[in-house]
């Protein structure tokens, strides 16, 4: 909402900030574009504080991911993914007998981390592919998180397209709301 930053954005005297968007009424305030998977609140606030931890379920935009546009033909997709954060720039991350392994130790951060590596149902396990095929593992680029998928075999993630800018982080996954399943609740 504030692509020029917060400096000199200011309450009016009823106490409400413009963010410049106008709706008419009728028309929708909120449009989730999702076709597949879960609808969710996100936390756009704390990263704004505080940096997301290793294991955090984030939401990032994917218009600005080289890797991710190099596969779709060179057409950047704008969307928006949720991963789970598993690399800060400078990490070595490697994937051995389905384990991923951070700076030469089993990651943590997630108990999801744990059961991927003893592929305790449903998690498979990670699986080395792409340039993780390399026993010699994969450094994390300057200003970029890697990011993968719990479920490592269906998952499209940094595994394929590398690094992903830490500009396009917007927030962290809070709580699933749609569909009303198993999954409904706080996100892990």
């Amino acid at each position: 909402f504030f692509p020029e930053g917060l400096a000199g954005v200011r309450a009016n005297s009823q106490g409400f900030i413009s963010t410049g968007v106008n709706v008419k009424a009728g028309e929708p305030i909120v449009d989730f574009e999702l076709e597949t998977g879960d609808m969710l609140f996100v936390d756009r606030f704390s990263y704004n504080f505080f940096p997301p931890k290793v294991g955090d379920p984030i939401i990032f935009r994917t218009r600005a991911i080289p890797g991710l546009t190099q596969l779709s033909g060179g057409v950047p997709d704008d969307k928006y993914y949720i991963k789970r954060l598993v690399g800060y720039p400078g990490d070595l991350l490697q994937i051995k007998d389905s384990t991923l392994y951070r700076n030469g130790e089993p990651i943590e951060g997630s108990p999801i981390f744990a059961k991927n590596s003893k592929k305790t149902p449903p998690y498979p396990g990670y699986e080395a592919r792409n340039a993780f095929e390399n026993t010699q593992g994969v450094n994390v680029p300057e200003k970029c998180f890697y990011t993968f998928g719990d479920n490592s075999p269906e998952s499209l993630d940094s595994r394929y397209w590398g690094g992903m800018p830490m500009d396009q982080l917007v927030g962290r996954a809070v709580f699933i709301y749609y569909p009303f399943s198993e999954r409904w609740g706080v996100s892990k």
